[in-house]
C-alpha cells in the first residue's frame, strides 16, 4: 500500500476532465453517479443522489442535507464549491447555471433516469440552453487504473486471499455444519475481521447443483459430501475484490466427476492468463479460454463472458466477452473466469483478477486453484 495521499490523485483526475471539455468544446458537464463523484472528489454517497457540476472554470457538488457534513469531511479540494440542497436539486442546479452564459450543458445519460432528464431539460430550456447527452466521459478515465488504485485494490485482494485460506484451513467438518447462507455469513464476517470495509456484492455459497446457477443466492441448505462454489470479494477504501474457488468438502468418490471438469476449467484459465498483456483485445482473450472448453465438448456450458472490469465497482469496464473489441492497455484491471455449468449435476468456476502489463499480466491472488478435498 502506497503511502501518499490521494488529493494528487483527484486534482490530476478534475484536471483531464476539464481537458476534456476544452478538446470537445462543451461548456459544462453534469454527473452524477456516486462512484463518478468518488473518483474526482473524494466524496461518496451511496444512492445519495448528488450531482457534481462542471462549468468552464467553476467546480459544484450539489447534496442533501443529510450529506453535507460528510462531503465537507471527504473533499480536501477548495476549488470544489459544496452546495447543501434542502428542497429540489434541479432548481438548484438551474439556479446555479443561470450564472453562466453557457448554451449546452453535458449530462451522463446513463446515469439519470428519464423523467429527470426531461425536468432537467425543460427547466434549462427556460434559459436557453440544450441539454446533451454526455456518457461515458469519466468511465474512459476509471478504465486505468493509478498507482493509489492499484494499491487499494491490491489491498482488497490480499484480504479476500486470507479469508478463502481462513476458510479452507476450517476443514469439511466445519463446511459441512454450515449451510450456505451461513458460510456466506461467515465469509462476510471475515472479510470484515481482516480489515475490509464489508463485501463488494452479495457472497456466492453454492453447493453441488446448486453451483451450477453462475449468480445463485444462498439458501439455508446443508450437504453431507459436496462440491463448494465460493465466489465473494471486499471493499477496501471504496476498491472492489473479487474471486471464485470451487473446492470439494468430504467423500472423494463423489468428486470424480467434478475433477474431470475443473481441471478443463483451470487449464482454460491458464490459457488466458498466459494471454493477457497490453495490445490484445477482450474478445481475443475471451477466446483463448472459450475455444479450449469448447474443444473438450463444454462450449455450451460456458455461457457468460470471461471477465469485467473490477475498480470502484465490482462489475465496470471494459468487459472480457466474445462481442468486445475492447484492445487492453497497461494497468487495467479485470477478472479471468472461465466456467463450466451442467444443470442439475454442478457448476466450477476459478477467478482471479489481474492488472494487465505490458507483455504478461500481475495475479493478484496467491491463493492455490488445485482441486481441494477438505477431509
Amino acid at each position: 500500500m502506497i503511502n501518499e495521499a490521494p488529493g494528487k490523485y483527484y486534482e490530476l483526475r478534475i484536471e483531464r476532465i476539464f481537458k476534456h471539455l476544452g478538446r470537445e468544446k462543451t461548456s459544462s458537464l453534469i454527473i452524477s453517479k456516486d462512484e463518478n463523484i468518488y473518483y474526482l472528489t473524494g466524496f461518496y454517497g451511496k444512492d445519495s443522489k448528488s450531482m457534481l457540476l462542471f462549468t468552464e472554470s467553476d467546480i459544484y457538488l450539489l447534496v442533501s442535507f443529510i450529506y453535507f457534513e460528510q462531503a465537507k469531511k471527504s473533499i480536501g479540494n477548495k476549488k470544489i464549491n459544496i452546495v447543501c440542497c434542502r428542497n429540489d436539486k434541479y432548481e438548484k442546479l438551474n439556479e446555479i447555471l443561470g450564472n453562466y452564459n453557457i448554451r449546452s450543458v453535458g449530462a451522463e445519460g446513463n446515469n439519470i433516469n428519464y423523467s429527470d432528464f426531461l425536468k432537467l431539460d425543460k427547466l434549462l430550456s427556460r434559459q436557453k440552453k440544450n441539454l446533451i447527452e454526455k456518457s461515458g466521459i469519466v468511465e474512459e478515465l476509471r478504465l486505468i487504473k493509478d498507482r493509489y488504485e492499484i494499491s487499494n485494490i491490491k489491498s482488497a485482494c490480499k484480504i479476500t486471499d486470507k479469508v478463502f485460506k481462513s476458510v479452507v484451513r476450517t476443514g469439511a467438518s466445519t463446511v459441512r455444519d454450515l449451510s450456505e447462507i451461513e458460510l456466506a455469513l461467515k465469509i462476510e464476517g471475515l472479510l470484515v475481521k481482516n480489515g475490509s470495509d464489508g463485501r463488494s456484492f452479495e457472497i456466492v455459497a453454492a453447493y453441488d447443483g446448486n453451483s451450477s446457477m453462475p449468480h445463485y443466492f444462498p439458501k439455508d441448505i446443508k450437504l453431507k459430501d459436496c462440491l463448494v462454489l465460493m465466489d465473494f470479494g471486499c471493499r477496501f477504501k471504496n476498491y472492489c475484490s473479487d474471486m471464485t474457488r470451487t473446492i470439494f468438502a468430504g467423500n472423494y468418490k463423489k468428486c470424480a466427476k467434478f475433477k474431470e471438469i475443473y481441471d478443463i476449467v483451470l487449464e482454460a484459465q491458464r490459457l488466458a492468463l498466459e494471454s493477457c498483456r497490453e495490445g490484445i483485445s477482450s474478445s481475443q482473450l475471451d477466446r483463448k479460454a472459450r475455444k479450449f472448453i469448447a474443444s473438450k465438448g463444454y462450449g455450451e456450458n460456458f455461457g457468460h463472458g470471461l471477465g469485467h472490469g473490477v475498480g470502484l465497482e465490482v462489475h465496470e469496464r471494459p468487459r472480457i466477452t466474445m462481442e468486445s473489441e475492447t484492445v487492453l492497455r497497461e494497468n487495467m484491471v479485470i477478472t479471468i473466469e472461465p466456467g463450466i455449468y451442467i444443470e442439475n449435476f454442478g457448476g466450477i468456476r476459478i477467478e482471479d483478477m489481474v492488472v494487465v502489463r505490458k507483455n504478461k499480466c500481475e495475479i493478484l491472488y496467491d491463493s492455490t486453484k488445485e482441486f481441494l478435498i477438505l477431509v
